[in-house]
């Protein structure tokens, strides 16, 4: 008599595929639409069409999916500041700033749940915050920091406009025009991501914080 083999108990076996890189793309919209708290990962789970018990042996909790979330979209910014310093080589002072402010609007108006993450967290100071500042903003806010806008360097020098103001003034510019498109397609009938409102968004944001340097 063939005795019948028992299946085995426990979590799914190692090898099981997912695709992770959607996975997390499916996280961060839902950290950036609901905040942390709110997001849920058997909402994650359905989205992307596996089980609830596949998702948990992939990852340890919802603080693990997001940070993973969170560190892939910061390679893309990442690797989209990369790509803009190496095309930008050849500009100087102040021609190199607003080429890389046009840079930073086209990948907010890509991905607004960018800074919806960032703001869910910065407003009630989380460890998340924390670990947000080390890990993804202060690389970017280096970009405008003054050590990185010297003469030395062929940067610009802003006098007399603190670090702290000049790239909350940009990197707020940069976003919320897209993280208001709701308000801004209800109040004035504008669609923010139309490709020609954000050319003419980063037309006019440079025009704005750039003039007096003219």
């Amino acid at each position: 008599m063939i005795k019948e083999e028992k299946k085995k108990r426990g979590r799914p076996v190692a090898n099981k595929q997912i695709d992770k890189k959607s996975i997390l793309d499916i996280a961060i919209h839902e950290f950036a639409n609901n905040g942390f708290d709110g997001a849920r990962l058997k909402d994650i789970a359905k989205q992307a069409n596996i089980s609830n018990s596949l998702m948990n042996y992939h990852f340890e909790n919802k603080e693990d999916i997001w940070r993973q979330a969170v560190l892939q979209l910061g390679d893309k910014l990442k690797a989209r500041i990369v790509e803009t310093q190496g095309y930008l080589k050849d500009l100087t002072g102040l021609a190199a700033l607003k080429a890389f402010t046009r840079q930073f609007i086209y990948f907010s108006a890509e991905h607004p749940e960018f800074y919806k993450v960032i703001f869910h967290e910065m407003c009630t100071k989380t460890e998340r915050a924390k670990w947000l500042v080390q890990n993804i903003l202060s690389p970017l806010h280096y970009i405008f920091d003054g050590k990185n806008t010297t003469e030395e360097n062929g940067m610009l020098n802003f006098e007399g406009i603190p670090i702290a103001n000049l790239s909350s003034i940009i990197i707020g510019a940069a976003n919320t025009f897209f993280i208001h498109s709701f308000q801004m397609e209800e109040m004035y009938n504008v669609k923010p991501f139309n490709p020609k409102e954000i050319e003419r968004h980063a037309d006019i944001v440079i025009d704005l914080i750039f003039a007096k340097f003219k």
